[in-house]
This record gives C-alpha cells, sequence and structure tokens, in this order.
C-alpha cells in the first residue's frame, strides 16, 4: 500500500491568549486567589494592587505575560503562563523570571523545581470557560468582523467636587475628541469592566443628596437627586492600562505603580451633554426600584459602573431631556 498523506484538522482550537484571559479575571476576581500565586506569595495576595499585561520596561530583552504589583513592595513579579511547563524553555526569559523571583502557571507540574509554579485546575479553568463563553465569543468575533456588540447600558454615579473637577479638566484637555475615565482599583469596577463592550451606552451623573444620604446613598430612598451635570457617552475602547506618560497619573499624583488608585481607563465619545445652569431635581420617586438600587451601588463603591436596563435608561434619559436650564455642548 502506498503512502497515505493525511489531511489533519487543528485539535488545538484555543491559543495561549485564552489561559492568559483566565488568569487575569481568577487573580482579580476570584474568591481563592491564592490559589493563582505560589507559597511565597500567599500571606501578601490581599495586598495585590494590579496586574499588568505583557509589560517589558523593567525586564531585559523580555516581555513578562503578566507582572504582578503589590502595594507594601515596588518590587514587579513576572509571572509566565503556559499550556505545559516544558513551553517554557528560552534562556533569557528564565533568566528574567529567576532574578526578579517570578512563577510559571500552567497545567502541569515542571519537571524542574527551579522555579516556583502554580498548577491550574483543570476543573475551575473549564467552569470559568462554560460561564464567559458567550462574551469570550462576542469579543473574539467583533474584532475581524462587524457585530451587534455594546447592547448593554451603565451608569456611573459622582457625587464628589473632585470627580466633577476631574470631569471638567478631562474635557477641557480632549474637548469634542476622545474622551478618558478611569476607575478605581474597586472589586465591583473589576468585575464591570470586564463585561464593557465596544458599543455600550454609559451615563454620567453628578450629583448631590442631603439629609441621612451624607455619607452613602439609601437604594430605595425617594428622596429628589440634585443633579448638576450629565452627559450621555457611547464606549470606544472598553478597557486597558496606562502605566506611563501624562495620562497614568492625570487623576492621581501617585507615580509609582504599586500604588495606583486610578490604573483601569477606558475611552468613549461624549453624545449628549446637560451641564445646568442650576442643580435639578431628578425624582426618584418616578424610577424602578432597580434604578435607585443601581445608581446607588454606582454613588457608594465610588462611582463604579452599574448595569441598568434599556427601560431604566430611556426613563432617566427622558427625566434629563424635559429639563429647560441646561447649556448643551459638545
Amino acid at each position: 500500500m502506498s503512502k497515505i498523506s493525511k489531511k489533519l484538522i487543528n485539535r488545538n482550537a484555543f491559543n495561549e491568549k485564552l489561559i492568559h484571559r483566565y488568569f487575569f479575571e481568577r487573580i482579580y476576581l476570584g474568591k481563592d486567589k491564592k490559589n493563582f500565586v505560589p507559597d511565597s506569595l500567599k500571606p501578601s495576595i490581599s495586598k495585590l494592587n494590579l496586574v499588568v499585561p505583557e509589560h517589558t520596561e523593567i525586564y531585559e530583552n523580555y516581555r513578562a505575560d503578566f507582572t504582578l504589583f503589590f502595594k507594601d513592595s515596588d518590587k514587579p513579579i513576572p509571572v509566565e503562563i503556559k499550556w505545559k511547563s516544558s513551553e517554557f524553555n528560552k534562556e533569557n526569559q528564565i533568566r528574567e523570571l529567576k532574578k526578579h523571583n517570578g512563577f510559571l502557571v500552567s497545567f502541569d507540574e515542571p519537571t524542574s523545581k527551579d522555579l516556583p509554579y502554580v498548577k491550574i485546575n483543570y476543573d475551575d479553568f473549564r467552569d470559568w470557560l462554560i460561564e464567559r463563553i458567550e462574551t469570550l465569543f462576542e469579543e473574539s468575533i467583533s474584532t475581524k468582523v462587524q457585530t451587534n456588540l455594546g447592547s448593554k447600558i451603565w451608569v456611573v454615579t459622582l457625587r464628589g467636587d473632585l470627580a466633577r473637577e476631574n470631569f471638567i479638566k478631562m474635557k477641557r484637555e480632549c474637548g469634542s475628541n476622545l474622551n478618558f475615565w478611569a476607575f478605581k482599583h474597586d472589586q465591583k469596577a473589576m468585575k464591570n469592566i470586564l463585561y464593557l463592550e465596544k458599543g455600550d451606552e454609559m451615563i454620567f451623573l453628578f450629583i448631590k443628596t442631603s439629609g441621612n444620604e451624607r455619607s452613602a446613598m439609601i437604594p430605595n430612598s425617594n428622596e429628589d437627586i440634585n443633579l448638576s451635570e450629565a452627559y450621555f457617552t457611547k464606549i470606544v475602547e472598553p478597557y486597558y492600562m496606562v502605566l506611563d506618560g501624562p495620562q497614568c497619573t492625570f487623576f492621581e499624583n501617585e507615580p509609582s505603580v504599586n500604588k495606583r488608585k486610578w490604573p483601569h481607563f477606558f475611552d468613549f465619545n461624549r453624545v449628549e451633554n446637560f451641564e445646568f445652569k442650576s442643580p435639578i431635581n431628578l425624582s426618584r420617586k418616578k424610577m424602578s426600584l432597580e434604578l435607585k438600587k443601581q445608581i446607588a451601588e454606582s454613588s457608594n463603591h465610588g462611582g463604579v459602573l452599574a448595569s441598568i436596563s434599556k427601560p431604566d435608561a430611556e426613563h432617566l434619559k427622558g427625566q434629563i431631556r424635559s429639563q429647560k436650564n441646561f447649556f448643551k455642548r459638545n
């Protein structure tokens, strides 16, 4: 029999970026973050500040898959992620990982114990993939073809004078061009940021409350909200980090990466702008319980993004558009 030329299909449907995403989400948002660092770092996991993808500036001819920054240390920790530990075999990468006390993450145990390592739990990875498959599918296909991404609507409620001043400063810097904003490093914010997509709508509310809500908003309150400004926006770039240049410290003066408080950025266009001559009363009596809850949720976590339904968004926008005493600017 003559030799058969077999035409095989590729049975590896996923590339390495998939386990990168898994690691990123689990170490930021997972309940058992200790499972994603070696024993030496477990006592410090509560002080984890930033997980930076593909950092290059601090290494010699090497780009780490991730770099971990802890609040109590200015020493970066590189992380290398592979399907199999044997794939991590380049001398310069191994040298840099050892030099900076980094570690390897893979689905198996390395034969050499020269480097600290973390073994991925197969069942946990499968569960995460099942949970996230729809979002991963939409994000992947949208990078190649036009899709119906951007169906979600978010509200961001900001009560402090500093937030308003920062937004004004950002508008002055960007004008009608692409705008940007940053979220504080907060568990609630990070969870929602990873569901933010290009084309989503976001409503910014700059408000003040009084009486029993001086320290925190009451989710089921029917007291009117004093609204000074509102912006209806469209998301252009859902999530990124900036570690260098003027934007990285635009909202804070902290130069140390391990101490940054507002590292999570996104870009948007302002579609409608409402700057009121004097604060207007936004009626909570007319809002649904869920809308009141999400407005309070955003405010009470420092202005994080909170998801709202389309009917609630239309009601909120309708209340704002019906007001007469505003300057409408681009």
